[in-house]
């Protein structure tokens, strides 16, 4: 049977966005992040902390780069609808991994730390603001806003969550080699790091919950990482039984997600006049 040209254009225009953006991402991360061992600085103190934050960066950067130079393309957009339930959602959904592990693990003994992590970034305002810029804001302009909309055009939910999440953990992998980093401390050979990684492939259905079918966009999708990142910061379970807790609970709300995905279809996507450079494709 022959094929649509336009769909052949289509699909080899897609192709050609996710590749310029994995190029992107890859050099600006990488070179960022191979340059901060040449100063010979650690990512807590100048000039690393600037290279390894502007590494981290990469994944926006990249997306931006891609939506100022590359065609638009027919990628669907969604609006963004209904705050008060995906903003309450992805709070819950992106602490609770942290919070049931901490009460498995440590039985909830860490309140003297998290007051300790808050305290040492010079309070609550400063604790939320760094860690709402690197992660959240750094990252998922790229994955969430630019990679998962164009994956979803060609793809189901599960196969966009499996190759994002693969995808999200191969780009961490240099920061294992990194020194002051968590991913450092873990170490890249052992089983934490391991859980640590295999933990993104289900997260990533978490991910795609809020921002698709709760209608958040990208939105949800930095409000999620939020959560996730500062509730781990304050509740930190570094060994290996913390990390598996984690996993379980974030495969149980996987589960829960695709669940309710099944039996109440997201609503149809919707056009709208926002930027193209935070979407969410249906």
């Amino acid at each position: 049977m022959q094929k649509n040209p336009a769909s052949t254009r289509r699909a080899a225009t897609l192709r050609g966005q996710l590749l310029f953006f994995a190029l992107a991402c890859a050099v600006i991360s990488g070179g960022f992040w191979m340059a901060l061992p040449l100063v010979g600085g650690a990512v807590t103190t100048s000039p690393g902390i600037w290279l390894y934050s502007l590494g981290a960066c990469g994944p926006s950067l990249a997306a931006l780069l891609a939506v100022l130079l590359l065609s638009r393309g027919d990628v669907p957009r969604r609006r963004i609808r209904r705050p008060w339930v995906w903003v309450p959602a992805a709070l819950v959904l992106g602490a609770l991994p942290a919070v049931v592990s901490a009460v498995i693990v440590s039985g909830g003994r860490l309140g003297a730390h998290a007051g300790e992590t808050i305290t040492s970034m010079g309070g609550l305002l400063p604790f939320i603001a760094i860690f709402l810029l690197t992660g959240p804001i750094a990252e998922e302009f790229g994955w969430r806003g630019y990679v998962q909309p164009r994956l979803r055009m060609r793809l189901g939910v599960l196969p966009t969550a499996a190759v994002l999440g693969a995808t999200w953990a191969v780009w961490h992998l240099p920061l294992f080699l990194l020194a002051g980093t968590g991913q450092h401390a873990m170490g890249l050979f052992t089983p934490r790091a391991g859980v640590y990684l295999l933990t993104m492939v289900p997260l990533s259905v978490l991910f795609l919950f809020v921002s698709e079918w709760l209608s958040g966009g990208v939105w949800a999708a930095i409000v999620l990482h939020f959560a996730g990142n500062a509730t781990g910061a304050l509740l930190p379970q570094a060994n290996l039984a913390g990390g598996l807790a984690q996993l379980g609970v974030v495969v149980a709300l996987a589960c829960g997600c695709l669940w309710a995905w099944r039996r109440i279809p997201p609503r149809s996507a919707t056009r709208s006049t926002d930027s193209h450079f935070v979407p969410v494709g249906g």
